[in-house]
């Protein structure tokens, strides 16, 4: 799991915008207990949502929320290579139309494929830093799947 700074971010903003906690809770569409948890730090895991909302709320882009977020976050993705295919594996590739499949997700940003499986099928909750992931190891803008996803 990697650790998030959206207590700090909030704190900076709402400081930045003379705002109090209760005028972010009313822009974002969250609770107020809900800030008052991520602000104090009291939340392991982030949302992918939830930093959608509070990074919308103070209208900042999905880079520069991420760049205080998320200050350790490796953006770099590996190098996905196909399994070696025997002769009729080759002749058959050509028939095929897939890009980025899971398998493809999960090596180049190092998600576990039983994760990814989790997200894509299940009721599992997408973490912030997963769908940076996810969105860098499709090729998209950063902030392009958040915007996509959640508007």
């Amino acid at each position: 799991m990697i650790s998030h700074h959206i207590g700090l971010y909030i704190e900076q903003n709402l400081k930045a915008k003379k705002w109090e906690a209760k005028d972010l809770a009313s822009i974002s569409g969250l609770s107020a207990s809900d800030i008052s948890k991520y602000r104090s730090g009291t939340v392991a895991k982030l949302k992918a949502e939830i930093f959608y909302k509070i990074y919308k709320a103070f209208g900042d882009s999905c880079e520069k929320a991420t760049k205080v977020v998320y200050p350790d976050l490796n953006l770099k993705l590996d190098k996905y290579i196909p399994k070696a295919r025997n002769e009729f594996g080759q002749f058959m590739s050509q028939f095929e139309t897939i890009e980025n499949s899971i398998e493809e997700i999960a090596t180049k940003t190092g998600i576990d494929e039983n994760r990814l499986k989790d997200l894509y099928y299940r009721k599992a909750a997408l973490e912030a830093f997963e769908l940076l992931l996810i969105e860098k190891a499709v090729g998209k803008k950063q902030g392009k799947l958040f915007e996509d996803f959640y508007k």
